[in-house]
């Protein structure tokens, strides 16, 4: 079993030698639950750690203050990226904003993706998405047991309908199946252990396939093929469909016509970066959005009282008569808390670098850091959520404006700085649309066993950047016949 070692030392301790017991301290770096480790150590170690993992400089944020402090007030020199040689260089993600070093071409692409998605923008979008929510609905009504799948279908029609103007009629459509084979490929090999430690030792890339211990490498081979054809196929598409006449509204459509309407040449893109950025938003909208919902789920089939208490408030707000909408939100403040309180679930963060030696609470923090906003740990922060691990949407009622912007998860989970997400509005409306109509329409349960006692589903997650939980199961059931007939009106309204 491939195994690295790092020390740990408290940043916060004064000048000068740490004590012996604190700088001797030598702890095992797990692979998985990475978050959960880096959260205890901060129990020892203070709110911002130094690490060597191997002869890299790590430093692990675990507190919001340190994480404002550095990557929002001082984002000039913290707004990179490692140097990400499996997801990038292997895998093929080099294109990928998410990902992307900052820079000119990073900003370019955030601005394409901020001006098709700025909240002025969102109305636009509002179409494409109720018709997704349709679609989800029909999908829960006819085979509710299939609801993790139908989970990935709204998320990626909605996002592959605005990206590439293409929808998505059923499971079995090529450019969903891609989009889901990529990223499962691409989560699966960056949690491996191989495919952790590559990023330390680089030189590991070039070991043969076939040796022993180099499975992260086979199926970093196996997801570049299938990161090109998820980038490339639905590209080609428009592309097609566009030389033919047949011009389908999509961000890449408008960004081809742009650019193929610029007349000065120097000031033209290469059709590879409008490709990856309408890859950014397939595959990076598709994977947290389906990750935030099943989410949702499973914490609905596990807090029975607070599914109940939020159906109370779109039955009193909204009535019996049709299902909600977007011009409901306001009136719905028990809802939102449920998002928000959900937002404090499925995330940890993705590693910024630090590209100057800087200082803070009067330590010198490293070039080329790699440093990591442990935003898990940011929303288990018992100051701000008492009894973290509950499930609680109360904790977010009757806050002032300041202190629910200081409490929000939505305000970092997102990222921070310079690369905070830019289609965070997008997909918040996103998410907050469908789960609002599933709560009015459906009642969420555990399941019973034979003696028909509740088994609550386990709260277990698949690690990564963005946590997906694992499969579970719930009982899903339409509320009455009243609402399934809304559905149904629902469907027929956006064909």
């Amino acid at each position: 079993m491939l195994s690295h070692w790092i020390s740990a030392r408290r940043l916060s301790l004064p000048p000068g030698p740490p004590p012996d017991p604190v700088l001797g301290n030598i702890r095992h770096m797990p692979f998985e639950q990475q978050e959960k480790a880096f959260a205890d150590w901060s129990k020892v170690y203070g709110d911002v750690i130094y690490t060597q993992v191997l002869g890299r400089s790590m430093i692990i944020l675990n507190s919001l203050k340190a994480a404002r402090d550095l990557l929002e007030k001082r984002s000039a020199i913290y707004s990179c990226r490692p140097r990400l040689v499996l997801i990038c260089e292997m895998m093929g993600w080099h294109l990928s904003l998410v990902h992307m070093p900052y820079g000119s071409r990073s900003r370019k692409h955030r601005k394409w993706i901020l001006e098709y998605f700025s909240e002025s923008a969102l109305p636009n979008h509002y179409h494409v998405q109720r018709e997704a929510v349709a679609g989800m609905l029909l999908g829960l009504l006819d085979n509710p047991k299939g609801f993790l799948e139908h989970v990935k279908l709204f998320s990626a029609g909605v996002i592959i309908r605005i990206a590439y103007g293409h929808k998505i009629k059923s499971s079995d459509d090529r450019f969903f199946r891609l989009a889901d084979e990529a990223t499962e490929i691409t989560v699966a090999s960056g949690t491996s252990q191989g495919g952790l430690l590559v990023d330390f030792i680089p030189i590991l890339r070039h070991i043969p396939a076939w040796m022993p211990g180099a499975g992260f490498k086979r199926v970093a081979l196996k997801a570049r093929e299938k990161v090109a054809a998820m980038h490339d196929a639905p590209f080609q598409m428009v592309r097609e469909k566009m030389a033919a006449g047949d011009l389908i509204p999509s961000f890449t459509s408008r960004l081809l016509a742009e650019n193929d309407n610029q007349l000065d040449l120097s000031r033209r893109t290469d059709h590879a970066e409008i490709r990856g950025a309408a890859g950014t938003l397939y595959a990076g909208t598709f994977y947290s959005t389906a990750a935030t919902i099943s989410a949702f789920f499973l914490a609905m089939a596990r807090n029975p009282d607070i599914y109940a208490k939020a159906q109370a408030e779109i039955d009193t707000v909204v009535g019996p008569d049709r299902l909600p909408d977007v011009g409901d939100r306001l009136s719905l403040p028990f809802v939102e808390a449920v998002l928000i309180e959900l937002y404090r679930f499925p995330y940890v963060g993705v590693p910024h670098r630090s590209t100057q030696r800087d200082h803070y609470r009067g330590f010198e923090l490293p070039k080329d850091a790699v440093i990591m906003a442990n935003a898990w740990a940011m929303s288990r922060d018992e100051e701000m959520y008492e009894n973290p691990e509950e499930f609680r949407p109360e904790r977010f009622l009757n806050l002032s404006t300041d202190d629910l912007n200081v409490r929000n998860p939505k305000n970092f989970v997102f990222g921070f700085g310079r690369r905070q997400c830019p289609g965070k509005d997008f997909a918040d409306s996103n998410i907050w649309l469908l789960m609002v109509s599933i709560l009015a329409a459906f009642d969420v349960t555990a399941p019973v066993n034979e003696a028909g006692e509740a088994q609550l589903p386990p709260e277990e997650y698949i690690p990564g950047f963005i946590r997906h939980v694992k499969p579970f199961s719930c009982k899903i059931t339409v509320r009455n016949p009243q609402r399934a007939q809304q559905i149904m009106a629902l469907v027929f309204a956006s064909e």
